[in-house]
């Protein structure tokens, strides 16, 4: 008789279970490296609206208005509008304004809302709202743990507080520094 050297049933069986498992753990890996790619692009990107925005300040003494509304009026413009929600900072301070990674819903004050709003705060021009939604429900930045306040009445923003918003809101402001 010969004898042929070949895998048993169950350690191929065991082989492609372990292979499975580690698909899987690698699977959820990724997708938390592609979320921290994106709270990374979020952050980012308000950086650089807000150096526009500081620019536009400087050379008229006051921040754009959000959209058609005049100051005061507590208006919020949203990325999902296009590369051009703030217009008054298109072409002079930034070729487009950046738009969220994933732009999914104007308003990111609901959790699952993806995208960026520019909103006017003061009557005077001189204070502003840029706000996002940062999917790492434990980032260091989010509402839940920097406590986010109204500028007007000091009230918290995000549930965890006792407000209204998503926990996982970021805020960019002159009033948050």
């Amino acid at each position: 008789m010969f004898s042929k050297k070949a895998f048993t049933l169950i350690e191929l069986i065991v082989v492609i279970g372990i292979i499975g498992v580690l698909a899987t753990l690698s699977m959820g890996s990724y997708a938390n490296v592609q979320r921290g790619a994106r709270d990374a692009k979020r952050k980012s990107d308000l950086k650089d609206i807000e150096l526009a925005l500081q620019q536009y300040y400087s050379d008229n003494s006051q921040f754009p208005p959000a959209g058609g509304c005049g100051y005061g009026s507590n208006c919020y413009v949203y990325s999902t509008a296009g590369a051009s929600w703030i217009p008054a900072l298109v072409s002079r301070y930034l070729d487009t304004v950046p738009v969220d990674p994933k732009n999914t819903a104007a308003g990111p004050w609901k959790t699952g809302n993806y995208s960026y709003a520019y909103g006017n705060v003061s009557s005077d021009g001189q204070s502003y709202d840029l706000t996002t939604q940062l999917e790492n429900t434990i980032d260091k930045d989010r509402c839940e743990l920097k406590n986010y306040r109204f500028y007007f009445d000091n009230r918290a923003w995000c549930t965890a507080f006792g407000g209204a918003y998503s926990n996982y809101i970021f805020e960019r402001s002159p009033l948050t520094k």
